[in-house]
């Protein structure tokens, strides 16, 4: 399967997440969650795993995922100045948050800290 067949659907996610590039090597990686609790994940650089990967997370994880971003305020998302820590891009409900995940805080936070240990879990 090529890697256009395998993320054809990306945009019925109901979530994605690109973290980007950094001066200190972070890890580089795109996620896609759906519905039902299949993640598309494509790991791209600094990562254990590269290229992309099919998996499902249980569905209580899906509604804790959207019970966080329904509860994310703009003030959650810090100062994203400064290329020592990557930017990371959240989209979700046709919205987009631009955050480095050092200067977050309340639920942004823990959406961030969930969606990172799904993404070094595959």
């Amino acid at each position: 399967m090529s890697k256009k067949e395998d993320l054809k659907n990306t945009r019925d996610a109901i979530l994605s997440l690109s973290r980007g590039k950094s001066l200190n090597g972070s890890p580089v990686f795109d996620l896609w969650i759906y519905r039902n609790g299949q993640i598309t994940y494509n790991g791209i650089e600094n990562v254990e795993k590269t290229g992309i990967h099919n998996t499902y997370i249980p569905l209580d994880i899906v509604k804790k995922i959207k019970d966080y971003v329904s509860n994310i305020s703009p003030l959650e998302t810090g100062d994203t100045k400064g290329r020592d820590n990557p930017l990371t891009i959240l989209k979700y409900n046709n919205r987009k948050i631009v955050f480095q995940s050092s200067k977050t805080k309340g639920d942004l936070q823990e959406l961030n800290a969930l969606l990172e240990k799904i993404a070094s879990s595959i």
